[in-house]
């Protein structure tokens, strides 16, 4: 590829001192150089006026004014411009844009409007379009909340949701829409979700549901669950309570028995319920159990507590008989007997006084054998043996 050659550049041309070079593609121009005087300059090969004003080369002072003139500039005293107007570099005044000059010379609302020497303020006028009224200052159009206002047109059970120039009707959480009838109708969660909701009972409620738990149990904080409710806390029983999943069961001691009411426990009167004889004598019931009674003289209880040994007043020497009286033992008691003697015959003590008999009969121990007779509590002797 070829490429112009600058004669003027590289001082290949052959104009004269008087010329001026001017490079041309493939090659050069010699043009006489002309020289303009003071105030013009060269354009085009013609020399042009210099505004000085404009370019602002002039050397006009404070309180004057710079005029252009042909080939140089005059500079004129200012003079002042009344309010609304200003002094152009010419020293004229001219119109004061103060629509376009002051950052704010109307308030909001307003146009500016631009007279001669001042400005007027002329109220705005907004067409706004449906959805959208003017705001306050009358500058912009601004959206109508229809929600707020309560000028939207939603039925009940549905939520109105502000749009740009508009409204939107929603169903409310719980609700859905019916299509045919164009309202929102309950949403039935515990058809819909059958045993996934709650662990025991769902109840539907408008928009919701509600679970709970039968007899026994209470619903747990996270509003699904059944917790068992132990309901021995509370102390329903009149004395044992068992808890059991769901209830309770109520129990006795022994010698009580739990009557219908499933919580009450009252005796058992074993004396009266009692098959067969549980005491010999009598029986007492008493709180929770029973007890053996033996007639109030003449008898103790034995051992076994349930019969009546005889008490032998004779042998235990709580009788009341004279000395001249044998007590003789009864079932219960005692009787004290009068007797004689036979003939040929004394009486002594069978039993001992202090434990000393009131004869001593051992040297005649062997004849005794043969020669007393006993009855009851006294020893008849024969007389014989005393001779």
């Amino acid at each position: 590829m070829c490429e112009d050659v600058d004669e003027c550049a590289t001082n290949t041309h052959s104009c004269r001192p008087s010329e001026g070079c001017v490079n041309t593609v493939g090659s050069f121009v010699c043009e006489l150089r002309v020289t303009c005087p003071a105030g013009y300059q060269l354009r085009n090969g013609v020399c042009e006026d210099i505004d000085e004003c404009v370019l602002r080369t002039h050397n006009c002072g404070v309180g004057f004014v710079c005029e252009n003139t042909v080939g140089s500039f005059l500079c004129n005293i200012k003079h002042k411009c009344i309010s609304g107007f200003t002094q152009d570099s010419h020293g004229n005044c001219i119109d004061i844009n103060e629509c376009s000059s002051l950052s704010e010379p109307c308030s909001s609302g307003f146009n500016c409007i631009n007279t001669v020497g001042s400005y007027t303020c002329q109220k705005k006028v907004v067409m706004c379009s449906h959805g959208y009224h003017a705001s306050p200052d009358g500058a912009k159009c601004v959206d109508i909340d229809e929600c707020q206002m309560g000028t939207h047109r939603c039925g009940v059970g549905q939520i109105c949701h502000n749009l740009p120039g508009s409204y939107r009707c929603d169903c409310q959480t719980g609700y859905q829409y019916d299509a045919l009838r164009k309202v929102c109708t309950d949403v039935n969660e515990c058809w819909r979700y059958p045993g996934r909701l709650c662990a025991q009972t769902c109840e539907n409620t408008p928009g919701s549901y509600h679970c709970s738990c039968t007899a026994g149990f209470s619903l747990a904080f996270d509003g699904k669950n059944c917790e068992d409710v132990n309901e021995c806390d509370k102390n329903p029983c009149s004395q044992e309570c068992a808890n059991i999943y769901g209830s309770y069961q109520c129990y006795c001691r022994q010698g009580y028995y739990l009557k219908e009411d499933g919580r009450t426990c009252e005796d058992i009167d074993e004396c009266s319920q009692s098959i067969g004889n549980l005491c010999a004598f009598q029986c007492v019931n008493v709180a929770g159990s029973y007890q053996c009674a033996c007639p109030p003289h003449g008898y103790v209880m034995s051992a076994n507590g349930r019969t009546c040994r005889d008490i032998d007043e004779c042998t235990t020497g709580t009788h009341n008989c004279s000395y001249g009286q044998t007590c003789y033992n009864l079932q219960g008691g005692f009787r004290c007997l009068s007797f004689d003697c036979p003939h040929n015959y004394k009486k002594f003590p069978r039993q001992k006084a202090n434990g000393i008999f009131p004869v001593d009969l051992g040297f005649w121990s062997k004849k005794l054998t043969l020669g007393y007779k006993r009855t009851n509590g006294l020893l008849c002797v024969d007389s014989t043996f005393f001779i």
